[in-house]
C-alpha cells in the first residue's frame, strides 16, 4: 500500500485558515469521549506518504439541551427523561479511523453517515468488498482515503440497528407522558415476498423493529393485496401470529421475536402485506440526527470534552480539522436531507457542523428519522404502498410551489433562514430515476418544468448506472443479468472536487444530469419507445411515482401520526433518463463503458415471473444486455443492436477506443488520473469475458470483473 497517489488535478495537502478557537466545554452537546480501543490497522501498512492509520473506538456521550432554538424540530424532545442540568443524555458508538502521525494527514474530517449502522465510504471511496469494520488490510482496499490523508468518522445514529460485530448502535432514551406513563401508537409494517414462505419479517433491513405492546391482542391487523392493486383484504386474526418456528417439528416453538410473523397459509409471492398493530415506549428517533450533528460538532471545533479528555484528532501533536465533509449513500443520504431539511446540520452554539456533503444515491428523499414511532431502516419497494411516513419529498435545491400540497419549500429552506448553507454534491445513478424518484430534484411537481439547482448545489447523475455497484453470478429474482458498471472511480474525483471547492474556493466541474429542454429527460413511455426492440429485453411500465400522504393536521407540527396509515393522495409526476438507439442513457456523467460499450446498461431490472410481480423493479439494480458478438449470432436473436464484431475490428481496437475515452473523461476532471490504468485492464478483462459467453448460458458470471 505503498504506492504514490497521483491524479489529474490538484491532490489537496496543504490547507490555510486559522482554528477556531474551542468553546466552553460545559456547553459541548459531546460531554464525554469514552475510548475504549485503539489500535493500528492494516497490520501497520504505510500509506503513500501519510503512514500508518490508528483505529479508536468507543462511546460518545451526548448532553443535548431541550430549550435550545436548535434543537426546536426534534419530535417529543419535551417529553424524554433529564438529569440535574435540565439535559437530555444518551451515548451511542463511534469509530475513528486518523494518522497514526497527524502532521501527515491533510487536515480534513471526512463523517461517512453509518448505514443501517455499517460504514460505507471505505466501499464506495477504496473499493473494499463488503462490510468492513475499519481495521484490516481488505477493509483498507486500496486505501484511496488513507493515502489523501483523511481522518474518517462513523457513529452510530439510528436506534432501531440490529447490534453486532460491525454495526454502530445508538441507546436513545424514551419518550413518556408528562405523568410518566408508556405512550402508546400504531406501527405499519409491509412485507412483499418473491417467494412461498410462512415467515416474514416486516421491519427494514437489519433492523429490530417495535414489538407489539401485546402479543397477542385483537387489535393487530394483517391485510394483503394483489400486486398493482390498493385494495386491501383482512387476513383472519387467528390464521397469524408473532415470532416464527425455531424448529421443523410440529408444532414448532415460536421465537419471540417481534420482527417476524407467521402465517399458517403462507405468503404467497407477488402478493403485498400490511401489518398495524400497536406498541409502545417510542425512542426520540429525531435524537438521533442531534447526535449525527454533534458528534460532528465535536471533532470539528472541541479540544476538549467536559471531564477534560483530549479530542483524539488533537492529540500528540494533531489539530482540528480545517473542514468537514459529509457523506451518505442511500439511507445514508437521505439522512443528510433530513438532517439539512430540519436544520439539524447547526449545532446548539449556531455553528454549521459540516462544510461540504455528497448525497449519494437518495434519489428526492428524506427519510423516517424524526417523528413519533419512526423506522429508521424502512425499506421500500416501487411496487408498495409506502405507508409509512416521509420516505419522498420533491427536494429541490430551489424553493418552488408543491401543486399537490399547496406549499412552497426547498431542500434548503431552512439552511437558508440560518445562514448557513454548506455546499452540496447530489449524486444518483439511472436506478435513483426508476425506484427512488430522483427527477423531483431538478423538475417541478408535475414533471412538466425544469428547475436548476441552487448555486450551492451541484447534481451529477452516472449515466446507466445502478444504486449498488455489484454484480451476481445468478439473475436470482430478476429478469437480466446486474450491471458491471463501476462508477466508484467518479466518485473519487467528485470527492476531490468537493474537498478544493470547500477547502480551496475552486469552482467543480459544471452540474450533468438530464433535463426536460433538452430531451434526456422523459416519460416511461417515451422511453420504451425509443428503446431498441428487442425479444429477449423486458423494459419496466413505469417509475415510482410517490403519492402524497396525509398522517393529520398536526404531524408536521409535532411528529404525531393521527392516520395509521396515511390517506393516499395524488402522485408526483417522475420522468426517467433518455436512452440512445444502444439502449444506453444520453445525459450525465457517461463512464467509457457507455460511450465505448459491449452492451446496455440500464437503471433498472424487472423482478421475473416467479417472483409474483414481474412488473416490480429491483430497488438497487440495474441490467446488463450484451451485445451480439457477431452479426449471425445478432441475426439469431433479433437484435437490431450492431454486434460487437462490427463495432470493434479486434480487442486492441476496442481497448484503445476505450483508453481514448477513459483519457478524455480524466481531462475533463470527472477521474483521478490513478484509476485510468485499472479502468483500461478491467474492460479489457470484461471484452474477453463477453466475447467467451455463449447467450444460451443464462449465469451472469461473465458480468464479474475485479478492479
Amino acid at each position: 500500500m505503498n504506492r504514490s497517489v497521483s491524479s489529474f488535478f490538484l491532490v489537496l495537502i496543504l490547507f490555510s485558515g486559522a482554528l477556531i478557537a474551542a468553546p466552553d466545554s460545559a456547553h459541548s452537546a459531546v460531554d464525554r469521549v469514552e475510548v475504549q480501543n485503539r489500535s493500528i490497522v492494516a497490520d501497520g501498512a504505510s500509506f503513500g506518504l501519510v503512514g500508518p492509520y490508528v483505529r479508536l473506538s468507543g462511546r460518545l456521550h451526548y448532553s443535548v439541551d431541550p430549550t435550545s432554538e436548535f434543537n426546536a424540530s426534534i419530535h417529543d424532545l419535551d417529553l424524554a427523561p433529564k438529569d440535574g442540568r435540565g439535559r437530555v443524555t444518551f451515548s451511542g458508538d463511534f469509530v475513528l479511523l486518523m494518522p497514526l502521525n497527524p502532521e501527515r494527514g491533510n487536515g480534513r474530517l471526512i463523517y461517512d453517515v453509518t448505514n443501517r449502522g455499517n460504514m460505507i465510504a471505505l466501499g464506495r471511496f477504496n473499493d473494499s468488498q463488503g462490510r468492513t469494520a475499519a481495521q484490516s488490510s481488505a477493509d483498507m482496499g486500496n486505501g484511496f482515503l488513507m493515502e489523501q490523508g483523511y481522518s474518517v468518522l462513523w457513529t452510530g445514529w439510528n436506534w432501531d440497528v440490529v447490534p453486532g460485530t460491525q454495526t454502530l448502535t445508538i441507546d436513545l432514551p424514551i419518550a413518556t407522558q408528562e405523568d410518566g406513563r408508556s405512550i402508546f401508537g400504531t406501527v405499519v409494517g409491509e412485507i412483499a415476498p418473491t417467494r412461498p414462505t410462512t415467515t416474514a419479517k416486516h421491519v427494514g433491513m437489519g433492523a429490530i423493529g417495535y414489538p407489539p405492546a401485546q402479543w397477542d391482542s385483537g387489535r393487530a391487523r394483517l391485510s394483503v393485496r394483489d400486486a398493482g392493486d390498493n385494495k386491501y383484504e383482512p387476513v383472519p386474526r387467528e390464521s397469524w401470529r408473532f415470532g416464527r418456528p425455531i424448529e421443523t417439528k410440529s408444532p414448532a416453538p415460536a421465537l419471540r421475536d417481534p420482527s417476524w410473523i407467521t402465517l399458517d397459509a403462507g405468503f404467497e409471492p407477488g402478493r403485498v402485506y400490511r401489518l398495524t398493530y400497536a406498541a409502545r415506549n417510542p425512542p426520540i428517533v429525531g435524537l438521533g440526527l442531534a447526535a449525527l450533528r454533534d458528534a460532528l460538532s465535536f471533532f470539528r471545533y472541541e479540544n476538549r470534552d467536559s471531564i477534560g479528555t483530549e479530542n483524539p484528532l488533537t492529540a500528540q501533536g494533531g489539530a482540528l480539522p480545517s473542514a468537514a465533509l459529509a457523506y451518505g449513500h442511500s439511507q445514508s443520504g437521505r439522512a443528510l436531507n433530513t438532517l439539512i431539511w430540519e436544520g439539524l446540520h447547526v449545532d446548539e452554539r449556531g455553528r454549521m457542523v459540516f462544510d461540504g456533503v455528497m448525497i449519494d444515491g437518495a434519489g428526492s428523499g428524506k427519510g423516517s428519522f424524526n417523528f413519533r414511532f419512526a423506522q429508521t431502516s424502512r425499506h421500500f419497494s416501487p411496487d408498495i404502498e409506502l405507508d409509512f411516513p416521509t420516505d419522498f419529498f420533491p427536494f429541490s435545491t430551489v424553493e418552488q410551489f408543491d401543486t399537490i400540497t399547496g406549499e412552497r419549500s426547498s431542500l434548503l429552506s431552512e439552511a437558508r433562514r440560518l445562514n448557513a448553507v454548506p455546499r452540496i454534491f447530489i449524486v444518483n445513478t439511472s436506478t435513483e430515476y426508476w425506484a427512488r424518484s430522483a427527477s423531483l430534484m431538478h423538475t417541478d411537481t408535475l414533471g412538466t418544468t425544469d428547475v436548476s439547482p441552487d448555486p450551492s448545489v451541484r447534481l451529477y447523475v452516472i449515466a446507466g448506472g445502478q444504486h449498488a455497484v455489484g454484480t451476481s453470478d445468478q439473475r436470482g429474482s430478476l429478469v437480466h443479468c446486474r450491471s458491471p458498471l463501476d462508477h466508484r472511480p467518479v466518485l473519487r474525483a467528485l470527492l476531490s472536487h468537493l474537498d478544493a471547492w470547500v477547502s480551496l474556493d475552486r469552482a467543480p466541474p459544471a452540474s450533468q444530469y438530464p433535463r426536460l429542454s433538452d430531451g434526456t429527460l422523459v416519460s416511461a413511455d417515451t422511453y420504451r419507445a425509443g428503446f431498441p426492440d428487442v425479444a429477449f429485453m423486458r423494459t419496466p411500465n413505469a417509475p415510482l411515482s410517490p403519492p402524497s400522504l396525509d398522517y393529520g393536521s398536526q404531524f408536521a407540527e409535532t411528529g404525531i401520526a393521527e392516520k395509521v396509515p396515511p390517506t393516499r393522495g395524488a402522485p408526483y409526476e417522475t420522468r426517467v433518463p433518455a436512452s440512445n438507439e444502444d439502449g444506453l442513457d444520453i445525459a450525465g456523467v457517461r463512464l467509457p463503458d457507455i460511450s465505448v460499450p459491449l452492451g446496455a446498461h440500464t437503471g433498472w431490472n424487472p423482478q421475473n415471473a416467479e417472483t409474483g410481480a414481474p412488473n416490480r423493479l429491483s430497488r438497487w439494480f440495474g441490467s446488463f444486455i450484451p451485445f451480439a458478438r457477431t452479426v449471425t449470432e445478432r441475426n439469431a436473436t433479433g437484435d437490431p443492436r450492431p454486434a460487437i464484431t462490427e463495432r470493434y475490428i479486434s480487442k486492441d481496437d476496442y481497448v484503445t477506443a476505450y483508453a481514448e475515452a477513459t483519457l478524455e473523461l480524466a481531462n475533463q476532471e470527472m477521474i483521478l488520473g490513478l484509476d485510468i490504468n485499472p479502468m483500461i485492464e478491467r474492460a479489457s478483462r470484461l471484452y474477453e469475458q463477453i466475447l467467451s459467453h455463449t447467450p444460451s448460458d443464462e449465469s451472469c458470471g461473465f458480468t464479474s470483473v475485479q478492479q
